[in-house]
């Protein structure tokens, strides 16, 4: 009998998704929000969940824990185009818990809504054996502004919108015990782009999104599987974080393009687009004081590619999955 382990968290996913009846009133199960008719909007709502063991390094303050768990559920609006409109967080936590720590968790998780204008609307709490919290984010965007993650077509570009190999700087640093805390930073306290997601959406130009939570080769494989298409990245064009870059200085055995290509949790976005529309969508953003980069070209060839500058090869899908074997 196969197990989970077997499977891994897409295929389980779909296992999932086979077995459930769906309504009239949704889009598409698999993306990185439901999306229900609201009129001439969707109502998005997401969840996500965080375990001690799979994402809590003994470094993470309770402040941390907080703002991390709103701040994935709202990486997942960002992703559609979404505005949120508030937050419920359950509590799973040990009865030995500090009221001090259970006041930093809910001011962090409080700060990361505030910060993004919206707010927790309620929750839940229970008593369990190691931490374990889930959020769930409810978010509206107009229908004709709905980013999906399928859409994808033949000689669009592919793009991100900012740096990769921020949180891998993060987990390096974590993990071999260099204290820098600006570095730490961008593992335990992500930055939902939100603005970005908005931006997009407004100019109805792209033609799929998902946040890159998994990390870039899993999340390509993701969208080529739904989209029926290829990629091609040139390694050359990805924006690599200037704090991975100088820790490679200090450390020359640091593979940066193993943090670069598969691991996650930077919650860039990662969309395609006409290249027709790139420029103007890029010169938006910045006016915005964001960014966007191409990366790469879909491709009518089904496989993943990156080219390296002396060639081309298939890029190996090694970013994150729940139940399987990780690289990290």
């Amino acid at each position: 009998m196969k197990t989970l382990s077997d499977l891994g968290e897409r295929k389980a996913i779909k296992l999932i998704e086979n077995i459930l009846t769906k309504g009239d009133n949704i889009l598409d199960i698999g993306d990185d929000c439901a999306a229900l008719d609201f009129e001439k909007q969707y109502l998005l709502v997401t969840t996500d969940m965080i375990s001690q063991k799979t994402h809590i390094p003994k470094e993470m303050t309770p402040f941390q824990i907080g703002w991390f768990i709103v701040s994935i559920n709202l990486s997942d609006i960002a992703a559609k185009g979404g505005k949120p409109l508030g937050v419920v967080l359950s509590y799973g936590l040990q009865k030995k818990t500090s009221a001090k720590y259970l006041k930093e968790l809910t001011r962090g998780a409080n700060t990361c809504a505030t910060t993004f204008k919206t707010n927790i609307i309620g929750g839940d709490t229970k008593e369990t054996s190691e931490i374990t919290i889930c959020g769930t984010a409810f978010g509206i965007v107009n229908k004709d502004e709905f980013i999906p993650r399928k859409g994808a077509k033949t000689d669009d570009l592919i793009a991100v919108t900012g740096s990769l190999g921020k949180a891998g700087a993060g987990y390096y640093c974590l993990k071999n015990n260099i204290l820098n805390k600006n570095i730490s930073k961008a593992l335990l306290e992500p930055f939902p782009k939100l603005k970005e997601g908005q931006l997009l959406a407004q100019q109805k130009c792209a033609t799929s999104c998902m946040d890159l939570s998994d990390g870039l080769s899993s999340s390509l494989y993701q969208l080529s599987e739904i989209n029926d298409v290829g990629f091609e990245i040139n390694y050359e064009k990805i924006p690599i974080s200037s704090s991975l870059l100088k820790l490679k200085k200090k450390n020359t055995k640091l593979n940066v393009s193993d943090f670069v290509l598969h691991f996650g949790g930077d919650y860039e976005l990662l969309l395609t687009i006409p290249p027709n529309f790139f420029p103007k969508i890029k010169n938006i953003l910045e006016k915005n004081d964001c960014n966007l980069y191409s990366i790469g070209k879909v491709t009518k060839d089904k496989h993943v590619k990156i080219n390296l500058g002396n060639n081309v090869e298939i890029l190996e899908n090694k970013g994150y999955e729940h139940f399987k074997k990780q690289l990290f």
